[in-house]
């Protein structure tokens, strides 16, 4: 075991994975049509002929890479590959697009992209690397009956602000209100199925660690070496060195149990889980809720739905694909902050009513060569507080 960090590790590093203050400034907002999605979903333009609006409703999502950018930053300063830059699209992009699954969206979505850098350390070169990787991402999703359409975006060169640089995307989309799953929806003695994140599906080109874009901050620089310190422009000036890049991995290292470099493994494509929902909302199947395990790793449903209790007693025994054991062993982090933190192999999980829809979702993960797993179910709390349970873990709203 590693050094043991006290409280919660994320927090060690400025970053909150359960967003307290962000849920706090938002909590007198508008929270749109349906309060209970997982996304936002607000009001068609009111220009539109009235039987527009009472049918269709749309959702607006902004979200990004995070400091995902910076490792393939690192990897670009040392040598080992600019090819990473390619992929920094499609995690912004599907940061964006499987939030919108969970509402019943899986086609027809435009996407804005911004890219901030700071010119001086991200050359003309390595921007075209970025801006190349949406059109990649396009044709690769078109090829499977998805079509994503681009809506243009912006490049800013801000260095003041931007040590190196943020990659992020503005998706858009029109649903119509009859085929909107509403989180809300989701009751007691439902099943949970779990999406496995790692391994390689049939749309990707290599296998994939599972890490996606959340907890990357804590991912980093756990597993990076000191060597990394010398780029002062990727670290936090504000958290106490010693807690940054104080892993043991090179970038070019292997990650034992997989095929992967510690680079590759950190930076594999965020999955997609596109054509998966697509198809299982194109079934029969009754599904009450689409949970995106992104931040609040698999605590994330605790948000949705009302008075439930998530039973995710399966998950446990689950294998936990490498790159998380790893984290967890050099920096001590206890199976509490890890699941709250991390997605942990499940990246995605789909709540349907009864246990013959649990068969078919597994089914349509399996086309696509993605593992699937009956994780757990749902109970009514008594005292109208969701709670998540794993093992003997139980976290609150």
């Amino acid at each position: 075991m590693g050094k043991v960090f006290t409280n919660d590790p994320y927090a060690e590093l400025g970053v909150s994975s359960k967003k307290t203050g962000v849920h706090k400034a938002t909590k007198n907002l508008s929270k749109g049509l349906y309060p209970g999605a997982f996304c936002q979903i607000v009001p068609m333009s009111r220009n539109l002929p009235d039987s527009i609006l009472n049918s269709f409703a749309q959702v607006i999502h902004s979200d990004g890479v995070g400091t995902k950018s910076n490792v393939a930053y690192l990897a670009m300063k040392e040598g080992v590959s600019e090819d990473f830059l390619y992929n920094l699209a499609q995690d912004a992009i599907v940061m964006n697009t499987d939030d919108m699954a969970c509402v019943g969206i899986t086609n027809d979505i435009y996407i804005s992209n911004h890219i901030a850098r700071n010119s001086n350390r991200v050359n003309d070169e390595a921007l075209a690397k970025v801006i190349q990787g949406y059109s990649n991402f396009f044709q690769k999703m078109q090829a499977l009956g998805i079509n994503l359409y681009n809506a243009g975006g912006e490049t800013a060169d801000v260095g003041s602000y931007t040590t190196t640089m943020g990659i992020d995307v503005t998706a858009s989309a029109v649903i119509s209100k009859d085929k909107i799953i509403d989180c809300s929806n989701i009751g007691s003695g439902e099943y949970i199925v779990g999406l496995a994140s790692d391994g390689k599906s049939s749309y990707e080109d290599k296998e994939n660690s599972g890490i996606r874009s959340n907890g990357l901050t804590l991912a980093i620089n756990t597993l990076l070496c000191p060597y990394y310190r010398k780029y002062e422009e990727t670290m936090d000036g504000t958290i106490d060195k010693e807690k940054l890049f104080c892993g043991k991995y090179h970038l070019d290292d292997k990650l034992e149990g997989t095929s992967l470099t510690i680079a590759e493994a950190i930076l594999s494509p965020t999955r997609t889980y596109l054509p998966v929902i697509r198809d299982i909302l194109q079934d029969d199947i009754e599904v009450s809720g689409i949970i995106h395990c992104s931040g609040g790793g698999l605590t994330k449903s605790i948000n949705f739905g009302n008075d439930i209790t998530y039973v995710k007693d399966t998950v446990c025994r689950l294998a936990v694909p490498p790159i998380f054991k790893e984290i967890q062993e050099i920096r001590g982090i206890d199976d509490y902050h890890m699941y709250q933190t991390f997605n942990m192999g499940i990246g995605m999980e789909v709540i349907v009513k009864n246990s013959s829809d649990a068969d078919k979702v597994i089914q349509y993960a399996n086309k696509y060569h993605i593992r699937a797993y009956l994780t757990g179910h749902t109970e009514t709390s008594k005292d109208g507080i969701n709670r998540v349970k794993i093992g003997s873990s139980i976290y609150t709203k």
